[in-house]
């Protein structure tokens, strides 16, 4: 087991649906800087401290991030996301999908 220290790391966060929601949340409770990337957000990013950017994902969203989570609704993203992420030898984590994690959540 290993805790990371997130204060003032740079956190991306692609999917702003639910679970993008809940996990932007928890980052930000962390102290990281949360860019939260993806075309449309649901009711809830506007009370956090994230930087959200309305538009797809593109893999130079990775630059400069500590760490990645993928957490959007569609599989073939998320896959590719890991797969940037995992080229760029940055910690990534798939929301339930525990094989394509190089680290986990509680």
């Amino acid at each position: 087991m290993a805790c990371l220290d997130l204060e003032g790391r740079n956190s991306l966060v692609v999917g702003a649906g639910p679970v993008g929601l809940e996990k932007a949340a928890g980052l930000v409770e962390c102290g990281a800087r949360v860019t939260v990337v993806a075309p449309r957000a649901v009711a809830g990013f506007d009370t956090l401290d994230v930087e959200w950017v309305a538009r797809e994902y593109d893999p130079a969203d990775l630059d400069g991030q500590f760490l990645v989570i993928a957490a959007t609704s569609n599989e073939e993203l998320n896959r590719r996301v890991f797969a940037d992420a995992e080229a760029r030898g940055l910690l990534c984590n798939v929301a339930d999908v525990p094989e394509l994690c190089s680290f986990i959540l509680p």
